[in-house]
């Protein structure tokens, strides 16, 4: 084999295994539904259900990230047709208007938190930079402006790292002033490693974040009985959840980046489900940041 080409063969295969993770690299078939995620609480009824095979019979298949971005990334790639984000992922994306919510998961009533070594009053008369760690271009810096906003914390000197979730557990205490914003199943390291919550997706006032499953609208218009077949999958893991908390912990166990049982219930409680419609100022919500909410199944 040519060195040359046997040399760009191998770093495409480590390129695409970045992208997929080493299980998703082979066996994704083009009449397959791919939809990529992350393991966010509200997101684990598909891990669970994808752990009990009960997809086994369906065109979907997930793909699991460990960042926010790179779910959008992934669909405007063309490798995915769908992901489950917040709104403000399908906002951020370059074409918005080719996706559409196919069904609302939940609110993050608190799961979304902003974690420091300081406290607030001494975030505000702070002169030295604060270093924000954050995943750039995803709901985080939503979060982050509101934050500032609503804490009066405009004229204070900050220093943006773009930081992926993974990565940003091994950061500790340090004597400069720091933020992090983080979410289960990464915050509890952080609370860990000697970070107290400052802030949450529960306490600020102006930013509320709202997950769903958003898909290419071409893809849904083909077929809307599979996505509705998906969604009481998804509904049938959530049961499973409340009924035995422990068997539906030991199942996605894997996924959970090292929570415990008491850490993952807590986060669940951070969360509001939408198992019913959801609420109609949800709606409005989402329809005045520009979100097609018509499509949604009921």
């Amino acid at each position: 084999m040519n060195k040359k080409i046997g040399f760009f063969s191998v770093m495409l295969v480590l390129v695409l295994g970045g992208i997929f993770g080493t299980r998703y690299i082979m066996g994704l078939a083009q009449d397959e539904i791919r939809i990529s995620s992350n393991p966010w609480v509200g997101f684990t009824p598909f891990i669970y259900a994808q752990q009990k095979g009960w997809f086994d019979g369906t065109p979907f298949r997930f793909v699991w990230q460990v960042d926010l971005t790179e779910n959008v990334r992934l669909f405007e790639r063309g490798f995915t047709q769908g992901f489950t984000a917040t709104q403000y992922e399908m906002l951020h994306a370059k074409n918005p208007s080719t996706l559409v919510p196919v069904f609302l998961i939940d609110r993050s009533d608190g799961a979304d938190v902003i974690l420091s070594n300081q406290k607030i009053a001494q975030l505000s008369e702070t002169t030295r930079p604060i270093q924000v760690y954050l995943e750039r271009d995803s709901m985080q810096s939503d979060l982050f402006n509101a934050f500032v906003r609503e804490y009066g914390l405009i004229d204070r000197k900050f220093v943006f790292i773009n930081s992926a979730q993974k990565s940003m557990t091994e950061i500790k205490p340090a004597d400069t002033p720091i933020i992090l914003l983080s979410y289960a199943p990464y915050a509890s390291q952080l609370v860990e490693n000697g970070f107290r919550p400052i802030a949450s997706s529960h306490t600020l006032k102006s930013f509320s974040v709202v997950d769903a499953l958003f898909m290419n609208k071409r893809i849904i218009n083909q077929d809307r009985n599979q996505f509705k077949t998906l969604k009481r999958i998804y509904e049938r893991a959530l049961d499973a959840l409340h009924k035995n908390p422990k068997e539906y912990y030991k199942t996605i166990q894997g996924y959970l980046e090292g929570q415990t049982f008491t850490q993952f219930m807590q986060s669940t409680q951070g969360i509001e489900w939408f198992v019913a419609p959801p609420p109609a100022r949800i709606l409005t919500q989402l329809r005045e940041q520009g979100i097609n909410t018509n499509q949604l199944l009921p």
